[in-house]
């Protein structure tokens, strides 16, 4: 850790098996199974955790504590009973249960957020805490800057934890029981931009999808990735405070929302890489008209 406390022993790694990705769809193996790799650990890809198998290596390695981070699968028992199961989870729980805490905390607009080192229990994220780590949240953090704070305020929680474990201090709080809020995974509509939202809410839902997933926008009928973005304090009349309007010139993008305007950092334009945007403007030959709500979705017949 940071600190400079000693690392810990780490006797086995458990990760998701290699599945297809990419256009070509080659079998690729999840990031932790090439770290434990390239460190020369112990690996197993499994597509259960409590095969008859994987038991008796357990017992074999003399293994009693479980860490586990955004690992995927449901752990099931005999594990949770017969091991001490620590989940590292990236929220102030009881809000933000579940699967992308971190992108739905930036997409509500909050100012902080955390690190929780909780035991794992049948419900989901429902455990109680042991260690609590809080960590601010700016207005130009994105969901990368975020992911940055959060795993050096982990590591450190999680080795309070393991630290308490060692002498017999380690203890959970059971977690409140009103407030529990869920982050469900993130889909297609989380990614389209209305204009008709505040400025702060479009600002929020790109940060929140930023550099990992991405937001788009609906521009004269093209899809406009947006990737970093600015809560505009000077925008032109012709844009401030009318929905999907758009001013540019060879420099800067500006789009209308409900209550101001977006100014527009980083860009990608359909088919092309990520930009700056005056990278893109620079270039552009025609005047961009409009930005539209996205298109509802089509009934199924």
């Amino acid at each position: 850790p940071a600190d400079g406390r000693a690392g810990r022993e780490v006797s086995l790694v458990l990760t998701q098996p290699d599945r297809p990705a990419g256009r070509g769809k080659r079998l690729t193996s999840p990031p932790v199974a090439e770290l434990a790799r390239e460190r020369g650990l112990l690996l197993m890809q499994p597509d259960k955790l409590h095969s008859d198998e994987l038991l008796a290596l357990y017992a074999e390695l003399g293994i009693t504590t479980f860490v586990v981070a955004a690992f995927g699968q449901m752990v099931r028992e005999p594990l949770l009973s017969d091991f001490l199961m620590i989940n590292v989870h990236g929220s102030l729980l009881p809000e933000y249960r579940g699967a992308a805490p971190v992108e739905r905390v930036i997409m509500d607009g909050r100012d902080e957020t955390g690190v929780d080192i909780m035991q794992m229990e049948a419900g989901l994220d429902t455990g109680g805490v042991a260690v609590e780590a809080r960590v601010p949240i700016h207005l130009d953090d994105d969901a990368g800057s975020v992911f940055a704070k959060l795993e050096v305020a982990g590591v450190l929680a999680l080795f309070d934890a393991l630290d308490a474990a060692d002498v017999g201090t380690l203890a959970f709080t059971p977690q409140p029981a009103a407030g529990a809020t869920y982050a469900h995974k993130i889909t297609a509509p989380d990614r389209m931009l209305d204009p008709a939202r505040t400025t702060r809410q479009l600002h929020d839902q790109v940060r929140a999808l930023s550099p990992h997933v991405g937001a788009w926008l609906n521009v004269d009928g093209a899809r406009l990735g947006l990737w970093k973005t600015a809560i505009a304090s000077d925008a032109p009349t012709i844009v401030d405070g009318m929905p999907g309007a758009i001013w540019h010139d060879d420099q800067r993008l500006l789009i209308g929302t409900s209550d101001g305007a977006l100014d527009v950092l980083e860009l990608q334009p359909p088919g092309k890489r990520r930009m700056v945007a005056g990278d893109w403007l620079r270039g552009l030959r025609v005047t961009l008209e409009r930005a539209a709500a996205p298109e509802p979705p089509q009934a199924s017949t």
